[in-house]
This record gives C-alpha cells, sequence and structure tokens, in this order.
C-alpha cells in the first residue's frame, strides 16, 4: 500500500548535520529497492548471456524484441536518434517495472508505492533534463532561468522544481488509486479469480511504469531544442530500431 512515512527496519542513531538532525535508517522501502535493482541485474545477466548472429535462442529473440519495441517508442516520443536516450529511459522503465512489480512477492512492499522513494527518482529525472542540456548546448543551457528577462528568474526556478512535484505526485497518486483498485477487487471477489486478478496486477504495474517513462522522455525533449539537436547529430546513422 502507499505510504509517506517509511517504517524502519534497521536504525543506526540520528546525526546532527547544520544543527539539523538526520536519522541514520535503512527503511522498508530500501530494501524492496535493493530487491528491485537485484532483479534488473538479474533480468539483464539472464538474457545477455550467449548471444549469437548465427543462432539466437528465445531468449535472445525475446530481449531483441523488447530492446527494438523500447527504441521504436523513443524515437516516436522524441523524434531524435534512440542512441541519445536509450540508455537513460529503458534503465528507468526497466528499473520502475521492478519496482512495481516487487511488491507481488511476499513479504516485500512496492518502492514506487512510497512518497520519498517517488521524490528521489523524480529528483533524478529533473537533473537528467540539465545533463542532457548541458551535453549538447554547454554551460550556456543554463541561461534558460534569466530567458526572456532576468525579472523572470524566480518564476522560472518555481517553474522547474514543479516538474519534480509534477511527476512525483503522479506516479504515487497513480500507484496509490490502483493498489486501492487492487484492494477493493480482492474484497469483491475473495480467492474466487486470483490468476486473473494478478495478471490484472502486472498489466497495470507495466502501464504505470511505461507512462513514467513516457512522461520523463516528453519533460526531457520539451526542455531541448530538437533541431539543434539533430543537426549536431546529423552524421549519426542507426537503423536498428526499424528491425
Amino acid at each position: 500500500m502507499a505510504s509517506i512515512a517509511p517504517t524502519e527496519v534497521f536504525s543506526f542513531g540520528t546525526v546532527e548535520l547544520f544543527g539539523t538532525k538526520l536519522s541514520l535508517s535503512i527503511t522498508e522501502v530500501v530494501i524492496t529497492t535493493w530487491v528491485a535493482i537485484a532483479l534488473c541485474v538479474a533480468f539483464s545477466v539472464f538474457f545477455t548471456r550467449k548471444l549469437s548472429l548465427e543462432n539466437p535462442s528465445l531468449r535472445q529473440l525475446f530481449i531483441e524484441t523488447v530492446i527494438v519495441a523500447i527504441a521504436k517508442q523513443i524515437r516516436e516520443f522524441s523524434g531524435m536518434p534512440v542512441a541519445v536516450f536509450f540508455n537513460f529511459i529503458a534503465t528507468l522503465w526497466l528499473f520502475v517495472a521492478f519496482s512495481n512489480l516487487v511488491g507481488m512477492i511476499p513479504p516485500f512492499s512496492t518502492p514506487t508505492s512510497d512518497l520519498n522513494a517517488v521524490a528521489g527518482l523524480s529528483t533524478v529525472v529533473f537533473f537528467s533534463t540539465y545533463y542532457y542540456g548541458v551535453k549538447f548546448y554547454g554551460i550556456s543551457f543554463l541561461k534558460r532561468f534569466i530567458e526572456p528577462n532576468p525579472v523572470l528568474l524566480p518564476l522560472n526556478i518555481v517553474g522547474e522544481v514543479g516538474r519534480i512535484l509534477s511527476l512525483t505526485i503522479r506516479l504515487f497518486g497513480n500507484m496509490l488509486g490502483w493498489d486501492l483498485i487492487i484492494a477493493m477487487l480482492v474484497l469483491l471477489t475473495g480467492i474466487i479469480v486470483p490468476v486473473p486478478l494478478m495478471l490484472f496486477n502486472v498489466l497495470g504495474d507495466l502501464i504505470q511504469a511505461y507512462l513514467y517513462g513516457a512522461l520523463t522522455l516528453v519533460y526531457i525533449v520539451a526542455g531541448l531544442k530538437v533541431e539543434e539537436i539533430d543537426r549536431k547529430l546529423a552524421n549519426l546513422y542507426e537503423d536498428w530500431y526499424q528491425l
């Protein structure tokens, strides 16, 4: 179930930093996040072993299909070369998907149902916009804060920070609503239809991961000048996403 206050599993006391007391503890959401990361690593290792061009296995064909599907989605959303965003967006989709699904494994909870975890994830997404901006335009990209007039600097900062809140509340609210729907269905059906209900839950978790990754890509692209990046990457040829 979604939560705001994380449950402490191990506590190492507190430390005072600049007059503020910080709690040193490992919460339940931290442990489940580690489990989600471990599942991502295991998934990657399993599907990238013994790759072959001559005699690809069903496992290899499956992961190639997934990769091509992700690449096509990135291409359609961004309108730019896939290589620019593939590593970040594909990793984000994979991590959020496993974070959503790990809650189905007792006794783990869903990391993305915790407001603190989602806020941390959204902060990474927020700074990714500036990573790509500085990567393609240099430090001059930060001039956007004083455009079109330096007087608007405070408002521009508030607007940029609002992206973190938007991404956080969207995923947290979606997972909260999804948990409530599943809980209500369980109350109504009990154990009569457990397998269809589990499949429905898996589908919903994957959809939420897809929407979060797609929205992240939209936020990043919205902060960049697509035409300028296309000009800089004009010599980059790639057609693997059309396989």
